[in-house]
C-alpha cells in the first residue's frame, strides 16, 4: 500500500477531550480569576469544532490526495499541542490547589506577593501560547476549503466486491473436519428446536468464512437435500430491500420490480412455504436484532429442517441470529497454507519441480498465520516467478509493504477497522506498539488506555476500568483480539500489521522503524533486552512529543538492567510521557528527583523492580 492512512479517530477523541475542558467550570474560573482572555477559550473551542465537523470527509480524500494527507497528519500535531497545553494549565492549577497557594490567610504578604507574580507569569505564558494554538489551529481552518474537504460527508461505503456462490476454490486443504461438521448440522432436520436453524460462522477477515459457506452451498447432497437455495451478500451498508428482493429473485428466477419491502417480504413468505430452503447471508456487520427478527420473518413459512447460514466477524452478530452453536473456522496449519499458496504461485505446476523455491516458499507460507487469503493473496504476488531473489524480497516485507494493487489482505482486514466506533479505533491503533507473538491481559490493556487519555470519561455510571473492559470486550468479539490462554490474548500478525500501517506516525517500535520517524510519533515500545545500553535509545534525543515508553518481552521472566543514563538524563527530558513502564528492571533502584518534571505522567509501572522507596517528588504528579 503507497502511504499511510491518518485516522480521524485520534484527532476527533482529542478535540472533543479539549472541547469538553474549555467550558468546564473548573477552566473557566480559572481562567476568571486569572483575569485570562477568556473569549480567547470561546474562539478555540469554534475553531475545534469546525476542524473536527471536516475529518470524515478528510479521512476519505486523502486516499487519493497526499495533500489532504498532510494536512491532517499536521492538524493531528497541532491538536496534541494543545492538550499538551491544557494539560499544563490544569495541572499548575490543581498543584496550587493542593498546596494552599491560593489562601492569603497562609502566607504573609511578602511570600503571596512572590507567589502571585511567579504564577501570573506562568499563566500569561500560556495565555500566550493559546493564542499562538489559536493562530495555527485557523490557519488549518483557512486551508479546508482550498482542499475541498466539507462539512456532513457522509462516510463512504466500501468498494469491495460482492462475493456470490461460484466456488472460486475447488478444494481448501485443512478444511474437511469443519465442513463435514457443518454438513451434518445442514443435513440434520433436528439441528435446533425451532423448524429453521441458523448456522453462524465467524471469524477475523480473511480467514476463510465465505470460502467455506461456499463449498457447503455447493455440496451435491447439501444441494440435493433443500428445495430452494439463495445467496446474498449483505456486507456493510446492510439494506433489507436489497436483501430481501435478492433472495426472492433468486427463489423464483425472475426479476422483480417493486422496492416496497411489505411486498417482498410477502411474495417470500409465499414462496418459502412448505419448502426446505437453505440461504446463506454472507458479510453481515449489523448487530441490531430487531433489524435480523424483520429479516427473517417471511423465513419462518419453510418447512422443518430449513437452514439459514450467516457469515460474520463478529460475535455479537452471531449471538443476535444463532440458534445452533457458533462456527469457528481454525487458522490453517503452516503445511497447508503452504500447499494453498504453491497452488496459486506454480499455476499447473508441482511445487516439487522447483526445489530451490520450496523452503523459502514454506517460511513465507508461516507469514500467513494460517489465514487463506494471506496464502492466496502471496502466491498470487509471486505467480509464475521462478526466481529466488523475487521469493526473498515478499519473505522479508511487511504485508503492509505490498502493492497495494496486489493485495487483497489488508483491505479486507482494514474493513474492520473502517467500521469501528471511534472510540474502538483509537484504542486498537494504541496497540500497533506490541509486538508480535506478545500477549497481554485486559488488566494490562486496561490501564495503559486509561494512561493514555483513551478512555476519558465514565459511562453510564461504569469506573473508567469498567469501560475499558468492555472496549476490549468490543474488539475481542470483532475478531481483533484472540484468546492466547486462560487470561492471555495476542493479535493476529497481519491484524498487528493493519495496526501498525493506520497508526504510522503515531506509533513507533524501536526494533523494527527507522530513526528519523521518531521526532514527533507519540508511543514507543521496544524490546526488552538483557542490558539496555544508553545508545539503543540514541533515537528518542529528538521525541519530545513521546507519550508512552514501553519495554516490552516475550519472555516475562527474564532479567534485565537499564543504563542509568537512561534512566537519570533520557526519560526526564521526554516531559510529554503519559505512560512510563521501567517493569522488571533490577537495577531500577532510585527514581531520580528530576522526574517530577513529567507533568503529564498518569501510568508509571515500576513492578518487579528493586526499588525500595519512591521520592517525595513523586506525590505532586
Amino acid at each position: 500500500m503507497a502511504g499511510a492512512l491518518i485516522g480521524e479517530a485520534f484527532i476527533s477523541a482529542s478535540i472533543q477531550v479539549l472541547c469538553d475542558r474549555l467550558t468546564s467550570r473548573e477552566f473557566i474560573d480559572l481562567f476568571r480569576q486569572k483575569k485570562l482572555d477568556q473569549p480567547l477559550l470561546m474562539k478555540l473551542k469554534v475553531t475545534l469544532l469546525t476542524l473536527n465537523a471536516v475529518l470524515n470527509d478528510a479521512e476519505e480524500k486523502q486516499i487519493e490526495n497526499p495533500v489532504v494527507r498532510e494536512w491532517l497528519e499536521e492538524l493531528k500535531h497541532a491538536v496534541f499541542d494543545a492538550e499538551d497545553v491544557l494539560d499544563e494549565i490544569n495541572y499548575e492549577a490543581l498543584r496550587c490547589k493542593l498546596k494552599g497557594e491560593g489562601q492569603i490567610d497562609n502566607l504573609t504578604n511578602k511570600v503571596w506577593n512572590f507567589l502571585s507574580t511567579s504564577h501570573n507569569h506562568f499563566y500569561q505564558s500560556m495565555n500566550v501560547k493559546i493564542q499562538e494554538l489559536l493562530q495555527r489551529l485557523e490557519d488549518f481552518v483557512q486551508l479546508k476549503s482550498a482542499l475541498g474537504v466539507r462539512e456532513e460527508v457522509g462516510r463512504k461505503v466500501s468498494q469491495k466486491t460482492p462475493t456470490n456462490s461460484l466456488v472460486h476454490e475447488p478444494c481448501v486443504d485443512g478444511r474437511d473436519e469443519v465442513k463435514e461438521n457443518l454438513s451434518k448440522l445442514l443435513l440434520s432436520d433436528d439441528a435446533s428446536k425451532d423448524d429453521m436453524s441458523v448456522i453462524t460462522i465467524v471469524g477475523m477477515g480473511g480467514v476463510g468464512k465465505t470460502t467455506l459457506a461456499r463449498m457447503l452451498y455447493n455440496d451435491h447432497k447439501v444441494e440435493e437435500h433443500f428445495t430452494l437455495k439463495a445467496w446474498a451478500c449483505v456486507s456493510e451498508d446492510y439494506d433489507a430491500i436489497r436483501v430481501t428482493k435478492t433472495l426472492l429473485e433468486s427463489v423464483t428466477l425472475k426479476p422483480c420490480k417493486t422496492t416496497d419491502l411489505n411486498l417482498l417480504q410477502v411474495q417470500l413468505r409465499e414462496q418459502l412455504k412448505g419448502s426446505k430452503f437453505l440461504f446463506v447471508l454472507d458479510d453481515i456487520w449489523n448487530e441490531k436484532y430487531t433489524d435480523w427478527k424483520c429479516l427473517q420473518t417471511p423465513f419462518t413459512s419453510g418447512a422443518r429442517g430449513s437452514k439459514v447460514i450467516v457469515t460474520t466477524r463478529n460475535k455479537n452478530v452471531a449471538s443476535s441470529m444463532q440458534n445452533v452453536p457458533i462456527q469457528s473456522p481454525e487458522p490453517l496449519s503452516h503445511e497447508d497454507c503452504w500447499l494453498l499458496l504453491a497452488k496459486h504461485a506454480f499455476g499447473n505446476e508441482n511445487s516439487s519441480a522447483h526445489p530451490n523455491l520450496e523452503e523459502i516458499g514454506k517460511q513465507i507460507a508461516r507469514k500467513c498465520e494460517g489465514l487463506p487469503l494471506a496464502a492466496q493473496t502471496l502466491g498470487g504476488v509471486l505467480r509464475c516467478k521462478l526466481d529466488f531473489e523475487a521469493w526473498n524480497r515478499v519473505l522479508n516485507s511487511s504485508i503492509s509493504e505490498l502493492p497495494y494493487e496486489k493485495s487483497d489482505i489488508l483491505p479486507a482486514l482494514g474493513l474492520s477497522y473502517h467500521y469501528l466506533p471511534a472510540k474502538l479505533k483509537r484504542c486498537f491503533l494504541y496497540c500497533s506498539i506490541f509486538p508480535k507473538d506478545y500477549e497481554f491481559s485486559i488488566e494490562d490493556v486496561a490501564f495503559l488506555w486509561m494512561g493514555e487519555g483513551l478512555i476519558h470519561q465514565a459511562e453510564d455510571g461504569k469506573s473508567l476500568e469498567e469501560v475499558a473492559t468492555d472496549h476490549f470486550d468490543e474488539l475481542l468479539s470483532r475478531s481483533l483480539f484472540r484468546p492466547s490462554g486462560k487470561s492471555s490474548f495476542t493479535m493476529h500478525d497481519l491484524t498487528i500489521d493493519l495496526a501498525m500501517f493506520m497508526s504510522k506516525g503515531f506509533s513507533y517500535r524501536l526494533e523494527v522503524r527507522e530513526s528519523h520517524e521518531i521526532e514527533r510519533v507519540s508511543h514507543l515500545s521496544y524490546a526488552r533486552e538483557e542490558f539496555d545500553v544508553a545508545h539503543k535509545f540514541d533515537p528518542l534525543k529528538g521525541a519530545k512529543c513521546l507519550r508512552t515508553f514501553l519495554p516490552t518481552s516475550l519472555n516475562p521472566y527474564e532479567k534485565c538492567y537499564l543504563s542509568k543514563q537512561v534512566l537519570q538524563v533520557l526519560l526526564p527530558s521526554l516531559r510529554c510521557l503519559r505512560v512510563l513502564s521501567l517493569s522488571r528492571y533490577k537495577n531500577a533502584i532510585v527514581l531520580p528527583d528530576s522526574i517530577e518534571n513529567l507533568i503529564h505522567l498518569r501510568y508509571l509501572d515500576l513492578s518487579y523492580t528493586a526499588l525500595e522507596r519512591l521520592p517525595d517528588v513523586l506525590c505532586g504528579l
